[in-house]
């Protein structure tokens, strides 16, 4: 018997219980711009900036995915 548990997936980037926190920071920036570019409630937009302020510091902690669960 080994010592390692095997995983459900070979590589990380596969685990669909994960999402990339560069792609999520990516797509909620499109998000913002076309918001801004829209003319949406301010309010919104800065509801989404404040989301990708806490992505920009979990992936300046070094964080590289987050669950999704």
């Amino acid at each position: 018997m080994g010592m390692y548990i095997d995983t459900a997936y070979p590589d990380i980037t596969q685990d669909a219980r994960l999402a990339s926190i560069l792609t999520k920071m990516k797509a909620l920036q499109v998000q913002i711009e076309d918001a801004e570019w829209e003319g949406m409630a301010s309010q919104d937009v800065v509801n989404m900036r404040q989301q990708l302020s806490g992505l920009k510091a979990r992936h300046n902690d070094g964080a590289t995915y987050e669950p999704l669960f």
